[in-house]
């Protein structure tokens, strides 16, 4: 994908996970059960969190740095969700939705800063192993709230919410 397609699966698939929530109260957000124990907050924590590691290896990238985000650490990443989904608690609901929405624009900052072929070209940088940026990009962002989008709908239509 290049820099433009990025962009707007980004606008796209947020629009989508907004619908996914829309109309939750504060109480149907904080209940549990929607993604096993999580509920729709701790869902909200976890994307943050992920796409703000998102940020930092995009930012190290442009910088010609080999990444030290979550990605590269020997942290299993179950162990490394867990801890955010503790620490999601932590986190009132009203800021959840301010870093929900800093963070994509940090995303989208930081993804103009590259060249489609920085993108696209698998060889770009040696530390992804022979994939290319954007499919980085797109799992811990539009891929990554998809997913979850879909695991709120399912849990709505089981609740009739």
């Amino acid at each position: 994908m290049n820099k433009d397609e990025l962009l707007d699966a980004l606008e796209d698939e947020r629009e989508n996970f907004l619908d996914a929530i829309e109309s939750l109260t504060d109480e149907q957000m904080l209940q549990p059960g929607v993604a096993g124990e999580w509920s729709v907050r701790d869902i909200l924590f976890h994307l943050c969190m992920w796409e703000a590691e998102l940020v930092k290896l995009l930012w190290q990238a442009s910088q010609g740095q080999k990444p030290t985000t979550v990605h590269f650490s020997a942290t299993p990443m179950d162990a490394t969700n867990a801890a955010w989904a503790q620490a999601a608690a932590e986190r009132p609901l009203e800021n959840l939705f301010d870093d929900f929405a800093a963070v994509r624009k940090q995303t989208e900052r930081r993804l103009s800063g590259f060249a489609d072929r920085e993108l696209t070209d698998p060889q770009a940088f040696p530390w992804l192993k022979g994939r290319p940026l954007w499919e980085w990009i797109a799992e811990d962002s539009f891929r990554h709230e998809a997913e979850h989008a879909g695991q709120i709908k399912e849990w709505r239509s089981k609740n009739t919410l």
